[in-house]
Order: C-alpha cells, then sequence, then structure tokens
C-alpha cells in the first residue's frame, strides 16, 4: 500500500479537458466541451502527451478528470456543463484511444475516480444508476477510487460515514478493481486538547485499512493543505492539514507506524 500527503503534485501535468487557470467555480468553459475532446480538436496534445509518456517508459498514474459525478467540473454531464448524456464515457474512451494507438497504455494506470455519493446535492446524483452511467467500462480503466472529505462537524468522524457508502458503489459498478483513495482528508473541527474529531477520524481511517473487507483499498493520498474553495458560489475555508493540531499529527504517526497495514509512506515535493 502507498500513501501520498500531495496528490496534486503526483499528478501534474495529467490530460484535463479544462484551461489550467480555470476556476473551480465555472462548470461550463466554450470550447473545451467533452464533444471538444471527442471530435479530436485537442488530439495532437494528447498525442504529444501519450508519446512523451511512452519514450520515458515509466508506469503513470492519469487520474482522468475525476469527480464527474458531481456538478462542479465541465466535463460533469449535469444541466450546467452543456454535455450530451454518455458524452464523459465517449471522451474517456476516446483519450484512452489516443494512447493505445501511441503504444502508451502499457505505461498509463488509468484512475477512474468519482466524489463522495452522499454529499452531492441532488438524490438523483446518489445512485448506482448515476454512477454507472459514468463507468467507462473495465477495459479502459486500471484502477478505481474516490474523493472523500470529512467537514461537518455534526457527522460522527469515521470511515464508514465519508467513505462507506460511495466504496459500496464502486465495488458494484467496478468489481474485481484495485482502489484508492484518491484524494482524502478531514478538517480541523476542535474538541478537547487531546482527542478531536479529526484525530478520530484519522484513528478510524488507519482501523479500517487493517480490516480485510478493505483490502482492495491499495492506498490513498491526503490532501494536506489548507484551501478555499468556491463551489456552487459557496466560499469555503477547510484546514486539512495533518499537522493543524498536535493531536491530529499524533494520530497519523501513529497510524501509519502500524504493522498491520502494509504501507510505503511517499512524500510528494512539488
Amino acid at each position: 500500500m502507498w500513501v501520498s500527503s500531495a496528490y496534486e503534485a503526483m499528478l501534474n501535468g495529467t490530460p484535463r479537458n479544462v484551461p489550467a487557470k480555470t476556476g473551480n467555480d465555472q462548470p461550463y468553459v466554450p470550447g473545451y466541451t467533452n464533444e471538444d475532446i471527442i471530435s479530436g480538436k485537442f488530439d495532437a496534445y494528447l498525442t504529444q502527451y501519450a508519446q512523451a509518456l511512452k519514450a520515458n517508459g515509466m508506469p503513470l498514474v492519469i487520474r482522468f478528470d475525476h469527480e464527474m459525478n458531481g456538478q462542479w467540473y465541465n466535463w460533469s454531464e449535469s444541466s450546467k456543463q452543456q454535455n450530451a448524456a454518455g458524452s464523459y464515457t465517449a471522451m474517456w474512451k476516446h483519450v484512452w484511444q489516443v494512447f493505445q494507438d501511441n503504444g502508451a497504455n502499457q505505461y498509463a494506470i488509468w484512475d477512474w475516480s468519482p466524489s463522495r455519493i452522499d454529499k452531492l446535492g441532488n438524490t438523483k446524483y446518489q445512485t448506482l444508476e448515476y454512477l454507472q452511467n459514468y463507468y467507462p467500462g473495465a477495459e479502459y480503466v486500471d484502477w478505481v477510487g474516490m474523493s472523500g472529505y470529512y467537514r461537518d462537524a455534526s457527522e460522527q468522524p469515521t470511515f464508514e460515514n465519508t467513505f462507506g457508502a460511495t466504496l459500496a458503489q464502486i465495488r458494484q459498478v467496478a468489481p474485481d478493481k484495485n482502489i484508492v483513495l484518491n484524494e482524502i482528508g478531514a478538517t480541523e473541527t476542535g474538541g478537547s486538547v487531546s482527542d478531536s474529531q479529526k484525530s478520530r477520524w484519522i484513528t478510524s481511517l488507519f482501523d479500517a485499512l487493517a480490516d480485510p473487507a478493505n483490502d482492495d483499498v491499495i492506498g490513498f493520498a491526503y490532501f494536506s493543505e489548507t484551501a478555499t474553495t468556491i463551489v456552487d458560489g459557496t466560499r469555503t475555508t477547510n484546514d486539512w492539514r495533518l499537522d493543524s493540531r498536535s493531536d491530529s499529527l499524533q494520530a497519523f504517526a501513529d497510524g501509519i507506524k502500524r504493522t498491520d497495514i502494509d504501507y510505503d509512506l511517499q512524500e510528494v515535493k512539488q
């Protein structure tokens, strides 16, 4: 099992159908729809990227157009994005085929990564059928995963609450695929000096990873940053840092030293 504390740096340069400076509150970006990708408009760039990957000869995890089941990125299929139903999987297959045609898929690890389902605003986005509509198929996916954050102090800080509902659906959509918790974190919610909700969430994470029922979870990437985001017009700042408090950092240090889980801790530097 591998662990990263800075996932964005790991995948710097991953091909995404969105301009680099696009804000996270721009669900529709003209010229960068799924159909624009499918049409071949960006094939020259994709070909260059694929050929560079092949020339490098090292494996690369491509967490391509993640959190597609939400409504905040321009590759999703809610009404804001102006993408036709089924266009996400068609777009994924098109990009995958460009890599295949250039001999790059022997090095690419395609990582399909939806967002936590039970926090999506519309109940239809929380259904198994909705998630299945975004899955390109086993041939085009190597790993599956999810984004999952603990940010609500009224919620019990447990692995099951944060990940359980989504993992259950992922395992139905993509059985027998390895799972990576691609982007996770717990915000600082306070609490007693030595037993905050965040530290309990971290302990629950390691307890769950030691459970044989989660042997298909091969790694996680913790978002150890303070971040301000705008989603659906709402501005929010969260302190996800592992060292936001001493008890949170200690909980992670204790967890990563456990001998009942096989870890390879890797720090990714910018």
